[in-house]
């Protein structure tokens, strides 16, 4: 995998995606908003509810689950302006199942793993789950596809560790990479022995020999981490070249690599869809993270672009990189390809709606009310709520949680 090739081909479609404002989804007009928040209403107050489903036995504890499932299938259908074939594709994907699957084995893996954390390495288990989808392959679970899942909550949360010194952050780096190489390495904590371990469970699924991209595609997106590390211990001025190049290239790899545990091996249009993929993936996160990284004074490309009035202008092109990556999706054979792009667009489209919602001090008010127009919410309405968003997420984590662990089983804690 060339990474510098690709940095320089998706940095020329970042500066010449338009600056201008461009709508994703269509728009929800006043009074459709005012219903679907209702429906937000109603679903906050279900997943809050003092049901205890441990208690519940044979039929009634299946019949309970088969409602709650129906139940955010119907919110994301109602509310989320998700169709029925998009909500689909989740259910008939076995999504669901692999998920409560992946939650499972992240327990026996780790019995003092956070629910937070697993949920976090979800994240990265639907992108694999639906990049299996358009490759048109079996949506499973696998060791390695665990293992990368799980790679990034415990090496990022310790790389995030304010704790922890650049020194020794480096440090880890280093002996971690020596691992992804192949070599015998001594863990120096038991953190690291988890880290380690997970490695191992690729190297079970993809010899070294057989499938070298694999172990490439980690290098790369270890390399790019690391990159970022060294760049922020530094007092240099980094400049917003560098800062697109270290975002493009820490989303990109890690997509490419998702891709490479799939199969083994992609197809070089596969390899740069994935690439652009990443880095869309990686755009939206840093927008979502907007206050969080100005707060802890972490520089990223839109950090940056907020301190230099430029932020509304890269949230477009943005939007504009996305549409131009998700444009051609030929290099796979999936049979439901459009829905997937749909789904994954409309996946993205609320995020940042929700981003631009939640941090409308970044913003001009002209530049809220036309991302408002998309919104599934209003804008009063998703800041209103904001604390409750936070509740929602903690409750639907539990609530997923009692579904899979029963009363044998240690609490998992948010």
């Amino acid at each position: 995998m060339n990474v510098e090739t690709y940095i320089k081909e998706f940095t020329l479609l970042w500066n010449s995606a338009s600056p201008e404002f461009s709508r994703i989804t269509e728009i929800i007009p006043y009074d459709e908003k005012l219903k679907r928040e209702d429906g937000l209403i109603k679903f906050s107050k279900a997943l809050r509810s003092d049901v205890d489903f441990k208690k519940m036995k044979g039929e009634v504890r299946e019949q309970f689950i088969r409602q709650f499932q129906e139940n955010i299938a119907a919110f994301f259908q109602n509310s989320l302006n998700f169709n029925s074939r998009e909500v689909a594709i989740v259910g008939q994907s076995g999504m669901l199942n692999i998920t409560k699957e992946f939650m499972l084995m992240a327990r026996r893996f780790d019995p003092h793993v956070k629910l937070d954390d697993v949920f976090q390495a979800s994240r990265n288990l639907w992108i694999i789950n639906s990049l299996q989808i358009m490759m048109n392959v079996p949506v499973k679970l696998t060791p390695s596809v665990f293992a990368y899942s799980m790679l990034y909550p415990y090496s990022d949360n310790y790389l995030d560790d304010k704790e922890i010194t650049i020194v020794e952050k480096m440090e880890f780096s280093q002996r971690f990479r020596q691992r992804l190489n192949g070599a015998t390495v001594i863990p120096a904590n038991e953190r690291e022995k988890i880290i380690f371990d997970l490695v191992t469970m690729i190297e079970g699924d993809w010899d070294r020999e057989q499938f070298p991209g694999v172990y490439e595609s980690l290098l790369a997106i270890h390399d790019a981490q690391t990159r970022s590390i060294e760049l922020m211990k530094s007092d240099l001025n980094i400049d917003e070249d560098e800062l697109l190049s270290i975002c493009l290239e820490k989303g990109g790899t890690s997509v490419v690599a998702d891709g490479y545990l799939i199969s083994g091996t992609l197809s070089p249009e596969q390899e740069k869809f994935c690439f652009g993929f990443g880095a869309f993936l990686q755009f939206v996160d840093d927008i979502q993270d907007i206050a969080e990284d100005s707060d802890g004074q972490l520089i990223t490309l839109f950090t940056y672009a907020a301190a230099h009035k430029k932020l509304e202008v890269f949230v477009n092109k943005t939007i504009t990189f996305g549409q131009a990556v998700m444009d051609d999706l030929s290099c796979f054979a999936g049979l439901v390809l459009d829905d997937m792009s749909s789904l994954m667009v409309k996946s993205n489209s609320f995020l940042l709606n929700e981003a631009v919602g939640l941090n409308s001090e970044y913003y001009s008010q002209d530049f809220c009310d036309r991302f408002e127009t998309s919104s599934p919410f209003r804008f009063e309405f998703i800041r209103k709520r904001r604390s409750n968003l936070e509740e929602n997420r903690i409750s639907l984590m539990n609530k997923m949680g009692s579904f899979i662990f029963d009363e044998s089983e240690l609490a998992m804690q948010a």
